[in-house]
């Protein structure tokens, strides 16, 4: 019997195919874009299986049931391959390793007899476990292959904690969604498992339905933010900075209000002296965690950071007072020299600094 749910499901197996050939056919694909595809290839499977199963197209096509199993036994593996790129620098990290494909094998094997039967003793089998229950033989196989999905989904969680602040994760939208997602599939399976060891007759539907609107919501996503993996990808390097430096013990966010309250109300700047172990003396840090600070976080040098703050005031000071000398401007805003100036000056605003306050009119 149609439904709307199996309208869902079937509309979900060929968007998940359209996706995995949107993949394949993709230019300069990566290990990472072919892990992506066949996620996506045996999603399909697995939903248009569930979609055959609930319509009784199967009958029609006995010998394509239960196929997808020994596949749907490798998206474990192939989901920890994918986020693998996010924690493992390895080039091997796109690699199956052998331990990762037994539990297909052992799928295989176990199916076998089955597999060979003839299409009158499938759907025999079929009709009398909707009656009966689920056959042992069938839920043990079911558990081989589901099982790979829950170790993924401990690998991405644990790996999530061993990397990533909550604080960073609380913020992060994009870190939310993955963590959504992979929790989502986790929970599909685990839905499965429940039904399949207390027959329920609609457990495959229930989960179908929830792959389904999975497989909806990542096409949203896509949709909306094409740059998502490149996001997490870069939240993650950045953490992954920030727990081998020396600045994991410090909040960031207080040690951007300190350097903001000496730059913007003390105007530390103006002292021609200052310098690296001053500045890290006032945020009592060593000289080398300002440093790490101001190049990983404020993305500039200390010289950078200070001749930035006395250019801005310069330029105030250059429209506030037209007629001042540039040279003194210069000494106020705490440069040594002349020619340090007008070299900093240059870079800074990509003009000398006569020709900037020509062009303000004044």
């Amino acid at each position: 019997m149609w439904n709307l749910n199996s309208h869902l499901i079937g509309f979900s197996a060929g968007l998940s195919l359209l996706f995995a050939w949107g993949e394949f056919l993709r230019k300069n694909a990566t290990g990472q874009t072919k892990v992506q595809g066949l996620l996506f290839l045996f999603a399909a499977m697995f939903q248009a299986h569930t979609f055959f199963t609930c319509t009784g197209i199967y009958q029609s096509f006995p010998h394509l049931y239960l196929t997808h199993l020994p596949f749907t036994a490798c998206i474990g593996a192939l989901l920890k391959r994918y986020f693998a790129e996010l924690w493992d620098e390895s080039p091997k990290r796109n690699q199956f390793s052998f331990w990762e494909l037994v539990p297909a094998v052992i799928v295989i094997a176990l199916m076998i007899p089955f597999y060979i039967s003839s299409a009158d003793e499938k759907i025999a089998i079929h009709t009398n476990y909707l009656k009966e229950g689920v056959p042992l033989i069938f839920q043990i196989t079911i558990l081989i292959a589901v099982s790979p999905i829950f170790y993924a989904a401990f690998y991405v969680f644990s790996n999530m904690a061993r990397y990533i602040r909550l604080e960073r994760f609380k913020k992060s939208a994009h870190l939310r969604l993955v963590g959504i997602v992979v929790g989502i599939g986790a929970f599909s399976s685990l839905i499965g498992i429940y039904t399949l060891f207390f027959h329920q007759r609609h457990g495959l539907e229930i989960v179908s339905t929830f792959i389904a609107l999975l497989l909806i919501g990542v096409y949203l996503l896509r949709q909306k933010s094409p740059e998502l993996w490149g996001e997490v990808q870069r939240i993650v390097i950045e953490e992954k900075k920030y727990q081998t430096s020396q600045l994991g013990g410090f909040n960031l966010e207080t040690l951007q209000n300190q350097l903001r309250q000496l730059m913007e109300v003390e105007k530390i700047y103006r002292d021609e002296s200052i310098n690296l172990e001053k500045l890290a003396k006032e945020m009592d840090l060593s000289e080398h965690q300002l440093s790490e600070y101001l190049n990983l976080h404020q993305k500039r040098s200390f010289f950078h950071l200070v001749n930035h703050y006395r250019i801005r005031e310069a330029k105030e000071l250059f429209s506030l007072h037209p007629d001042r000398n540039i040279l003194t401007i210069a000494y106020d805003v705490g440069f040594p020299s002349k020619s340090t100036f007008y070299d900093a000056f240059k870079r800074e605003v990509g003009t000398s600094p006569s020709d900037y306050r020509k062009s303000l009119g004044t």
